[in-house]
């Protein structure tokens, strides 16, 4: 949609807020006729537009022109699939929820029904004007070409959920971990903005993980990094269990899963509340593989969210911070902050449709 040259523009114009021409050619070196049809390009397609003129120097002289970026020019949709819901947003260019859409799912789904759900949800959203594209979060699995591998929660394998929905559709779509988009919403605009390194835990039925590093996903070779939920943490006992199928052998020990299989009988409050003994057991597991992430990776934040994440934060984080200091050697525990994520909901969506916009627009 546009040329390096305008991306590079509209960046710095969203970045500066209001900024003239022979601004913008300064800060870039980039010619002034260059930047004169550059801009005029944007404005014509309403990313730009000339909100006034900047006061008069000392001097005198002829007042610039000030151009500001336009947020409302296009919407974005980003969806959450979830295990049992979908939660679907529309955005403007920065990432502001303008409209929500949501379904409950029901149990047992074929991959048929789902892709009739995620079209239910994001229809109301496609009515809007100027639509730029649609970020969809699955629980899964994605590989390089946005195909994806694996939903265990559905048990669906191998399937072009971009293809198929952007010929139903007719608009751009772009596909990723629910996690990965958890993690890059946080890294944009919650609470790993402005960290190179960000590690961000996803602990709700399962446990997921998502990596940013320099403003950009890791994926792996593969699309099949941060399966946190997969992690190994005592060999001894984890090579006689036999996780369900789809879980991990960290999820059978501290899990939305694992609370309900170890039958407390209770509400996840309830049950941080009293803190039984298999609580405490599988919290400690956690923090041992917070351990070797934090050692692997030498992130700059580990971020909690997930429906037991974000709201058991401060529960859960001292018992990990204690096994930290127990293990980790000092040099390195001192530069790495444990936080709870700043979006509380929809976070996966907002990282779908900031996803969207970088990979169309170029836009951070």
């Amino acid at each position: 949609m546009l040329s390096e040259i305008e991306r590079k523009i509209l960046q710095t114009i969203k970045d500066e807020k209001h900024i003239s021409r022979v601004e913008i050619s300064k800060t870039l070196n980039i010619s002034k006729p260059v930047v004169s049809q550059a801009v005029s390009r944007l404005i014509d397609l309403g990313f730009v537009e000339e909100a006034g003129k900047r006061e008069s120097s000392s001097r005198g002289g002829r007042r610039p022109v000030l151009l500001s970026f336009v947020p409302e020019s296009r919407y974005v949709v980003g969806v959450d699939v979830g295990g049992t819901k979908i939660d679907a947003v529309l955005t403007d260019l920065n990432g502001n929820i303008l409209k929500r859409e949501h379904v409950v799912l029901p149990p047992s789904l074929s991959k048929e029904k789902l892709f009739e759900e995620i079209k239910r949800v994001v229809e109301p959203l496609l009515k809007y004007d100027r639509i730029l594209g649609i970020g969809i979060g699955i629980p899964g699995t994605v590989d390089e070409n946005q195909l994806v591998k694996r939903i265990p929660a559905f048990d669906i394998t191998n399937w072009d959920l971009k293809k198929d929905l952007e010929n139903s559709v007719g608009y751009p779509v772009f596909i990723e971990n629910n996690a990965n988009l958890d993690a890059f919403a946080e890294t944009r605009v919650g609470a790993g903005k402005g960290f190179k390194c960000v590690f961000l835990i996803s602990i709700g039925w399962g446990i997921g993980s998502g990596i940013v590093y320099e403003g950009k996903i890791f994926r792996g070779a593969r699309g099949k990094a941060g399966e946190f939920g997969h992690m190994v943490t005592d060999w001894t006992k984890d090579k006689s269990m036999v996780p369900e199928k789809g879980f991990g052998h960290l999820e059978e020990w501290f899990s939305g899963y694992s609370l309900k299989k170890k039958k407390f009988g209770k509400s996840v409050e309830t049950v941080f509340e009293q803190s039984p003994k298999g609580l405490k057991d599988g919290l400690e597991h956690f923090g041992i593989a917070v351990v070797n992430a934090i050692v692997l990776l030498d992130p700059d934040v580990v971020i909690m969210k997930g429906g037991i994440g974000y709201h058991q934060f401060d529960k859960i984080a001292p018992i990990v911070e204690s096994i930290l200091e127990q293990i980790v050697p000092k040099d390195i525990l001192e530069d790495v902050v444990i936080k709870r994520g700043e979006i509380e909901e929809y976070g996966v969506a907002i990282g779908g449709a900031l996803y969207v916009i970088e990979n169309v627009l170029g836009l951070k």
